[in-house]
């Protein structure tokens, strides 16, 4: 396995009374000046008058109220030039693995959100001495100086995940006094550190795919600032305010197994002293694999996945919701907020049809279309796919498939 957990030391995280110097360098291509390197083109602004197909554009995140940071919660976190800067890890790839230290909680997802095949490894630092508090819907309410990180890997074969692994980017999460912060890194070709690059990079990425073939693609590592194009929600003031998204309730509770043995992630987290107003094991939201047909119905399922792939710009606190009226979001019951019958308000032509969705018609309708497409400029998302997610796309068509029939007007 190219990660997993033990418990040698607790994080040495930086802190300083400001931010420090933040510069960066390609790992791999070392670029001339700080943050220059082989910028990723910020994909959010190239079509950004398409915002309202069925899958996530460049607007916001999750619903929920948005973190602003707590007052007078102290001096910022410094962040570090390298991702080993955090002390969140001990190894690297290079040698067997990124090892989470002790204080630095592995976690999954039920269902996670779709990175062009990326194999996905996930941690949550809560500093000593703060607890996050349990929302039912929304992201947990985590404290100033939770540090999120998430690490993307490809394996030279997807149907043996543990072996080849090529280790690409990890994106760190800051939760600072004045609010979140996203900080992309990028491993190095030895495999031994990552290198901070707020400008995003390309990655030449190839691997054999579930069934058997061969895959090839440049693999965008997001910049800081396309980052925040996900993770974004609008606040009461209509001002952006940036969120994480995966770590809701629904999608952490399910079991993981931690030094040794198996525990539910959310009762592990409140065992450490680390969430408090958990309620009781029953009255937890969970989330289905959106992928086990003995996990939930079709619609649940399908729900499940645009929940997590779409919902966070596609709310109504997110821009892409506000825009467009199309709500993906687990809560909507509105089958017109959700697309049935709906015209969105400047998909563009050649979008696969006239509305959202057209029921028991994937073929015609634009949300399906949107997320099978490869296209650039029609696609969703517009940034963090390169790929078509086939399993994704033939899910939500037999979804659209299965609704009765209508005639929209």
């Amino acid at each position: 396995m190219w990660t997993s957990f033990v418990k040698p030391r607790l994080p040495v995280v930086l802190l300083a009374l400001s931010l420090a110097a933040c510069g960066s360098s390609d790992p791999e291509n070392p670029a001339p000046t700080p943050d220059a390197g082989t910028s990723v083109p910020d994909a959010g602004t190239e079509d950004a008058g398409v915002p309202d197909a069925g899958v996530p554009d460049a607007g916001p995140v999750d619903s929920g109220t948005p973190d602003a940071g707590e007052p007078d919660a102290g001096p910022p976190l410094a962040i570090p030039n390298t991702l080993s800067g955090y002390g969140l890890f001990t190894g690297s790839p290079a040698d067997g693995g990124l090892v989470p230290v002790e204080g630095n909680v592995p976690y999954t997802l039920s269902t996670a959100l779709f990175s062009d095949y990326a194999v996905k490894s996930r941690t949550l630092y809560i500093p000593p001495g703060k607890t996050a508090r349990y929302q039912p819907m929304a992201a947990l309410d985590l404290p100033v100086g939770t540090l999120i990180t998430k690490t993307f890997a490809f394996p030279a074969d997807l149907r043996k995940p543990d072996q080849d692994v090529r280790v690409i980017e990890t994106r760190v999460l800051v939760h600072q006094p004045s609010g979140w912060e996203a900080w992309p890194y990028v491993w190095n070709a030895e495999q031994t550190e990552a290198t901070l690059a707020t400008g995003g990079r390309s990655r030449d990425v190839t691997f054999i795919d579930s069934e058997g073939e061969t895959r090839s693609f440049k693999y965008a590592v997001p910049s800081k600032n396309q980052c925040q194009q996900c993770h974004h929600l609008v606040d009461d003031k209509g001002a952006q305010v940036m969120h994480p998204i995966g770590v809701k309730a629904r999608y952490l509770h399910r079991t993981n197994t931690y030094g040794g043995v198996e525990h539910d992630q959310l009762e592990y987290l409140a065992s450490l002293g680390k969430l408090d107003g958990l309620p009781a094991a029953a009255e937890l939201p969970k989330a289905p694999d959106a992928f086990d047909p003995q996990a939930a119905d079709l619609t649940t399922r399908a729900r499940t996945y645009l929940d997590i792939n779409c919902a966070h710009c596609h709310n109504p606190k997110g821009t892409a919701g506000i825009t467009s009226q199309l709500f993906l979001d687990i809560g909507t019951t509105s089958m017109f907020s959700l697309g049935e019958c709906k015209r969105p308000g400047s998909a563009g032509s050649g979008v696969g049809g006239e509305f959202d969705i057209l029921p028991g018609n994937h073929a015609e309708s634009i949300l399906w279309y949107r997320m099978h497409t490869e296209e650039s400029g029609k696609m969703m998302p517009q940034i963090g796919r390169t790929v078509r997610h086939a399993e994704g796309s033939q899910l939500i068509a037999d979804w659209i498939d299965s609704l009765p029939a209508k005639t929209c007007k």
